[in-house]
């Protein structure tokens, strides 16, 4: 029995191993903080306002679960699940598939980065952020048409979430096309400025060599067919960026160094082991091409993202979350 209010517990354990008891069929109104119920609030007023039908501490499966926000509209019925306590992505993804066998569509408003998500359509999870001071209210985090992360008041954020303003894209038709991706550096023997590649992106996902999609140029020869594409496109790649660095495998008993780059107009060696930090930091990147020499932006990102129609979007790449009403 829970001290707080009664209710029947059961033990959990978590995938870390950590032992801990859970409420068994309502949550518990005493372990909400005063920011989940703000939280919840405001989501219920905005869906209200909208003039839909809304529930708060809903009782799902008999009494066996809660749903902090039932929104229910003639034609669908939306859950917004606010979760601010850390509980492991495969609890989210199991609390999702039992709305789903019940029918329900759900969006989980998040308060910190969920280890190993990744946006998918079947899982509308968004990031909250929530500030320090007391009895503030929180943003969404929601990208743009163009791909860009803003911030969005939680109350605007819920309106556009059920008008259909808030959808899902897929990646862009370009997504798989490496990009060479790389920053200004200084040789360290003939002194010019050369761009230094560090990286390519929008390569296949490997969960070792290129995890998110992006390769580290020290580790390009470890991927045979990302190389061969590389070789091939190389000529026309140094026409369209005489200083962009070549990629060369290490020499013989410095294998574990990696690849090295090649000054383009000395042809010095260049480590890229110290330089491995970048590929996380793409603020650092400063330049990027395609491999036909094309000048590449950022914002032409490929991972499949949740946007926000505030803006010119492309609406045949597109699904909605709700399905707009009829």
């Amino acid at each position: 029995m829970a001290f707080c209010c009664g209710s029947a517990v059961v033990p959990v354990t978590s995938q870390t191993g950590w032992r801990f008891f859970r409420h068994k069929a309502a949550a518990c109104p005493g372990q909400e903080s005063p920011r989940h119920l703000i939280t919840k609030t405001v989501v219920a007023r905005a869906a209200a306002a909208l003039g839909l039908d809304v529930t708060t501490e809903a009782r799902l499966y008999d009494g066996a679960a809660t749903a902090d926000v039932l929104i229910r509209h003639r034609s669908w019925k939306v859950v917004v699940e606010v979760q601010l306590s850390r509980i492991p992505l495969a609890e989210i993804e199991g609390r999702q598939k039992r709305y789903e066998a019940a029918g329900l569509r759900c969006a989980w408003l998040v308060g910190y980065d969920v280890s190993g998500h990744r946006s998918r359509q079947d899982l509308p999870l968004f990031r909250l952020v929530c500030p320090d001071a007391a009895g503030v209210v929180p943003d969404v985090i929601i990208a743009d048409a163009d791909g860009h992360n803003r911030r969005v008041g939680l109350a605007d954020f819920t309106t556009m979430l059920l008008s259909g303003q808030v959808r899902f894209r897929e990646p862009l038709a370009h997504a798989g096309h490496p990009v060479m991706a790389s920053r200004a550096f200084e040789c360290w023997r003939c002194h010019r400025e050369i761009d230094l590649l560090v990286a390519l992106v929008n390569v296949p996902e490997h969960s070792i060599f290129s995890p998110r999609g992006i390769l580290p140029a020290r580790d390009l020869p470890k991927v045979p067919e990302i190389m061969a594409q590389y070789r091939t496109a190389l000529p026309t790649l140094l026409a369209a960026a005489p200083s962009l660095t070549t990629i060369r495998p290490p020499p013989a008993g410095k294998e574990a160094g990696g690849a090295r780059a090649h000054c383009p107009w000395c042809d010095a060696p260049i480590s890229l082991a110290r330089h491995s930090s970048s590929i996380t930091h793409t603020p650092r990147w400063n330049r990027y091409w395609t491999l036909s020499g094309e000048a590449w932006s950022p914002a032409d990102a490929t991972a499949a993202q949740w946007i926000c129609l505030g803006m010119p979007h492309r609406p045949d790449d597109a699904t909605t979350l709700p399905p707009r009403a009829p």
